[in-house]
């Protein structure tokens, strides 16, 4: 895990709200019900994946999604589906929340409240078996595979811009995968040479098919990961911020952070639509 580091986000953000009376208010619709429905995508070891024994949610944001709803005494109700219909799902109102690897970016707070609580970024990996891939100016005129619905393919471009085209090289392939089944399937099938994927989920990754991958660079973007909602729920939001700042404050929240191996992205500010353009 120590192979990957991250710079240090000088954030100087929205604190959670001191006041935590008003903060524990629910909308009426959800106090009546005690049920959040939440968007999800469980294709994102460690933070969302299904058991393969039982097919049951397991993960990071499983736990710590259903620590912060038995602090505010309701259930969550995961809606999993494809990446890139989470947001849409949560404007329209089918879902109150999403809690799913969705990074808090500018461009997307004109319609949601973020909510931040991990450290995130962008991170190359390439297979075991890529022995010509020593560093990652060595995948400049190479296909890459990235995340459909992410930044990852607009980050990516920037980092081949930079460090490739300005240099003479030529500039990498990008391709999109739908799920990260997808992306080691072309990774196995050599329809891609690297993949990025999120700091936070490069250390599990790594440790698939026999230990099959690794990390290649640091990670090449800093940015923070964000629980979204709507901005007309601000009760919602303020809820769930009080409920996060508990689990901090009491342990829960570490304890979790050690249990996923997610210590890179271990984020206890806990600010309010604080994340930096990657």
């Amino acid at each position: 895990m120590n192979r990957i580091g991250i710079a240090t986000l000088g954030l100087a953000g929205c604190l959670l709200a001191p006041n935590a009376g008003h903060a524990q208010k629910l909308p009426p619709d959800i106090e009546a019900s005690k049920v959040v429905h939440v968007a999800l995508n469980a294709d994102y070891p460690p933070l969302e994946l299904r058991d393969t024994k039982t097919n049951a949610l397991i993960g990071f944001d499983i736990d710590l999604g259903d620590a912060m709803a038995k602090v505010l005494g309701v259930k969550l109700d995961w809606q999993d589906g494809a990446f890139e219909q989470m947001m849409p799902s949560l404007q329209s109102g089918r879902t109150d929340m999403l809690m799913s690897g969705v990074y808090d970016l500018p461009k997307r707070r004109g319609t949601f409240t973020f909510i931040d609580y991990l450290r995130a970024g962008g991170q190359f990996y390439v297979p075991n078996t890529a022995t010509d891939i020593k560093t990652v100016t060595d995948l400049c005129g190479k296909t890459i595979t990235t995340s459909r619905g992410t930044n990852f393919p607009d980050t990516t471009k920037a980092w081949s811009d930079k460090n490739c085209v300005a240099a003479g090289k030529p500039p990498m392939t990008i391709i999109t995968d739908t799920d990260l089944g997808q992306q080691l399937s072309n990774l196995k099938q050599d329809r891609a040479a690297g993949a990025v994927q999120g700091l936070e989920a490069v250390p599990t990754i790594v440790e698939m098919d026999d230990h099959g991958y690794h990390a290649l660079g640091e990670p090449f973007s800093s940015t923070l990961m964000g629980i979204g909602f709507r901005k007309d729920e601000p009760e919602l939001q303020a809820a769930f911020t009080f409920a996060l700042k508990k689990l901090i404050d009491d342990g829960t929240y570490a304890t979790l952070i050690k249990k996923w191996k997610l210590d890179l992205s271990s984020y206890t500010t806990a600010t309010i639509d604080q994340g930096p353009a990657p």
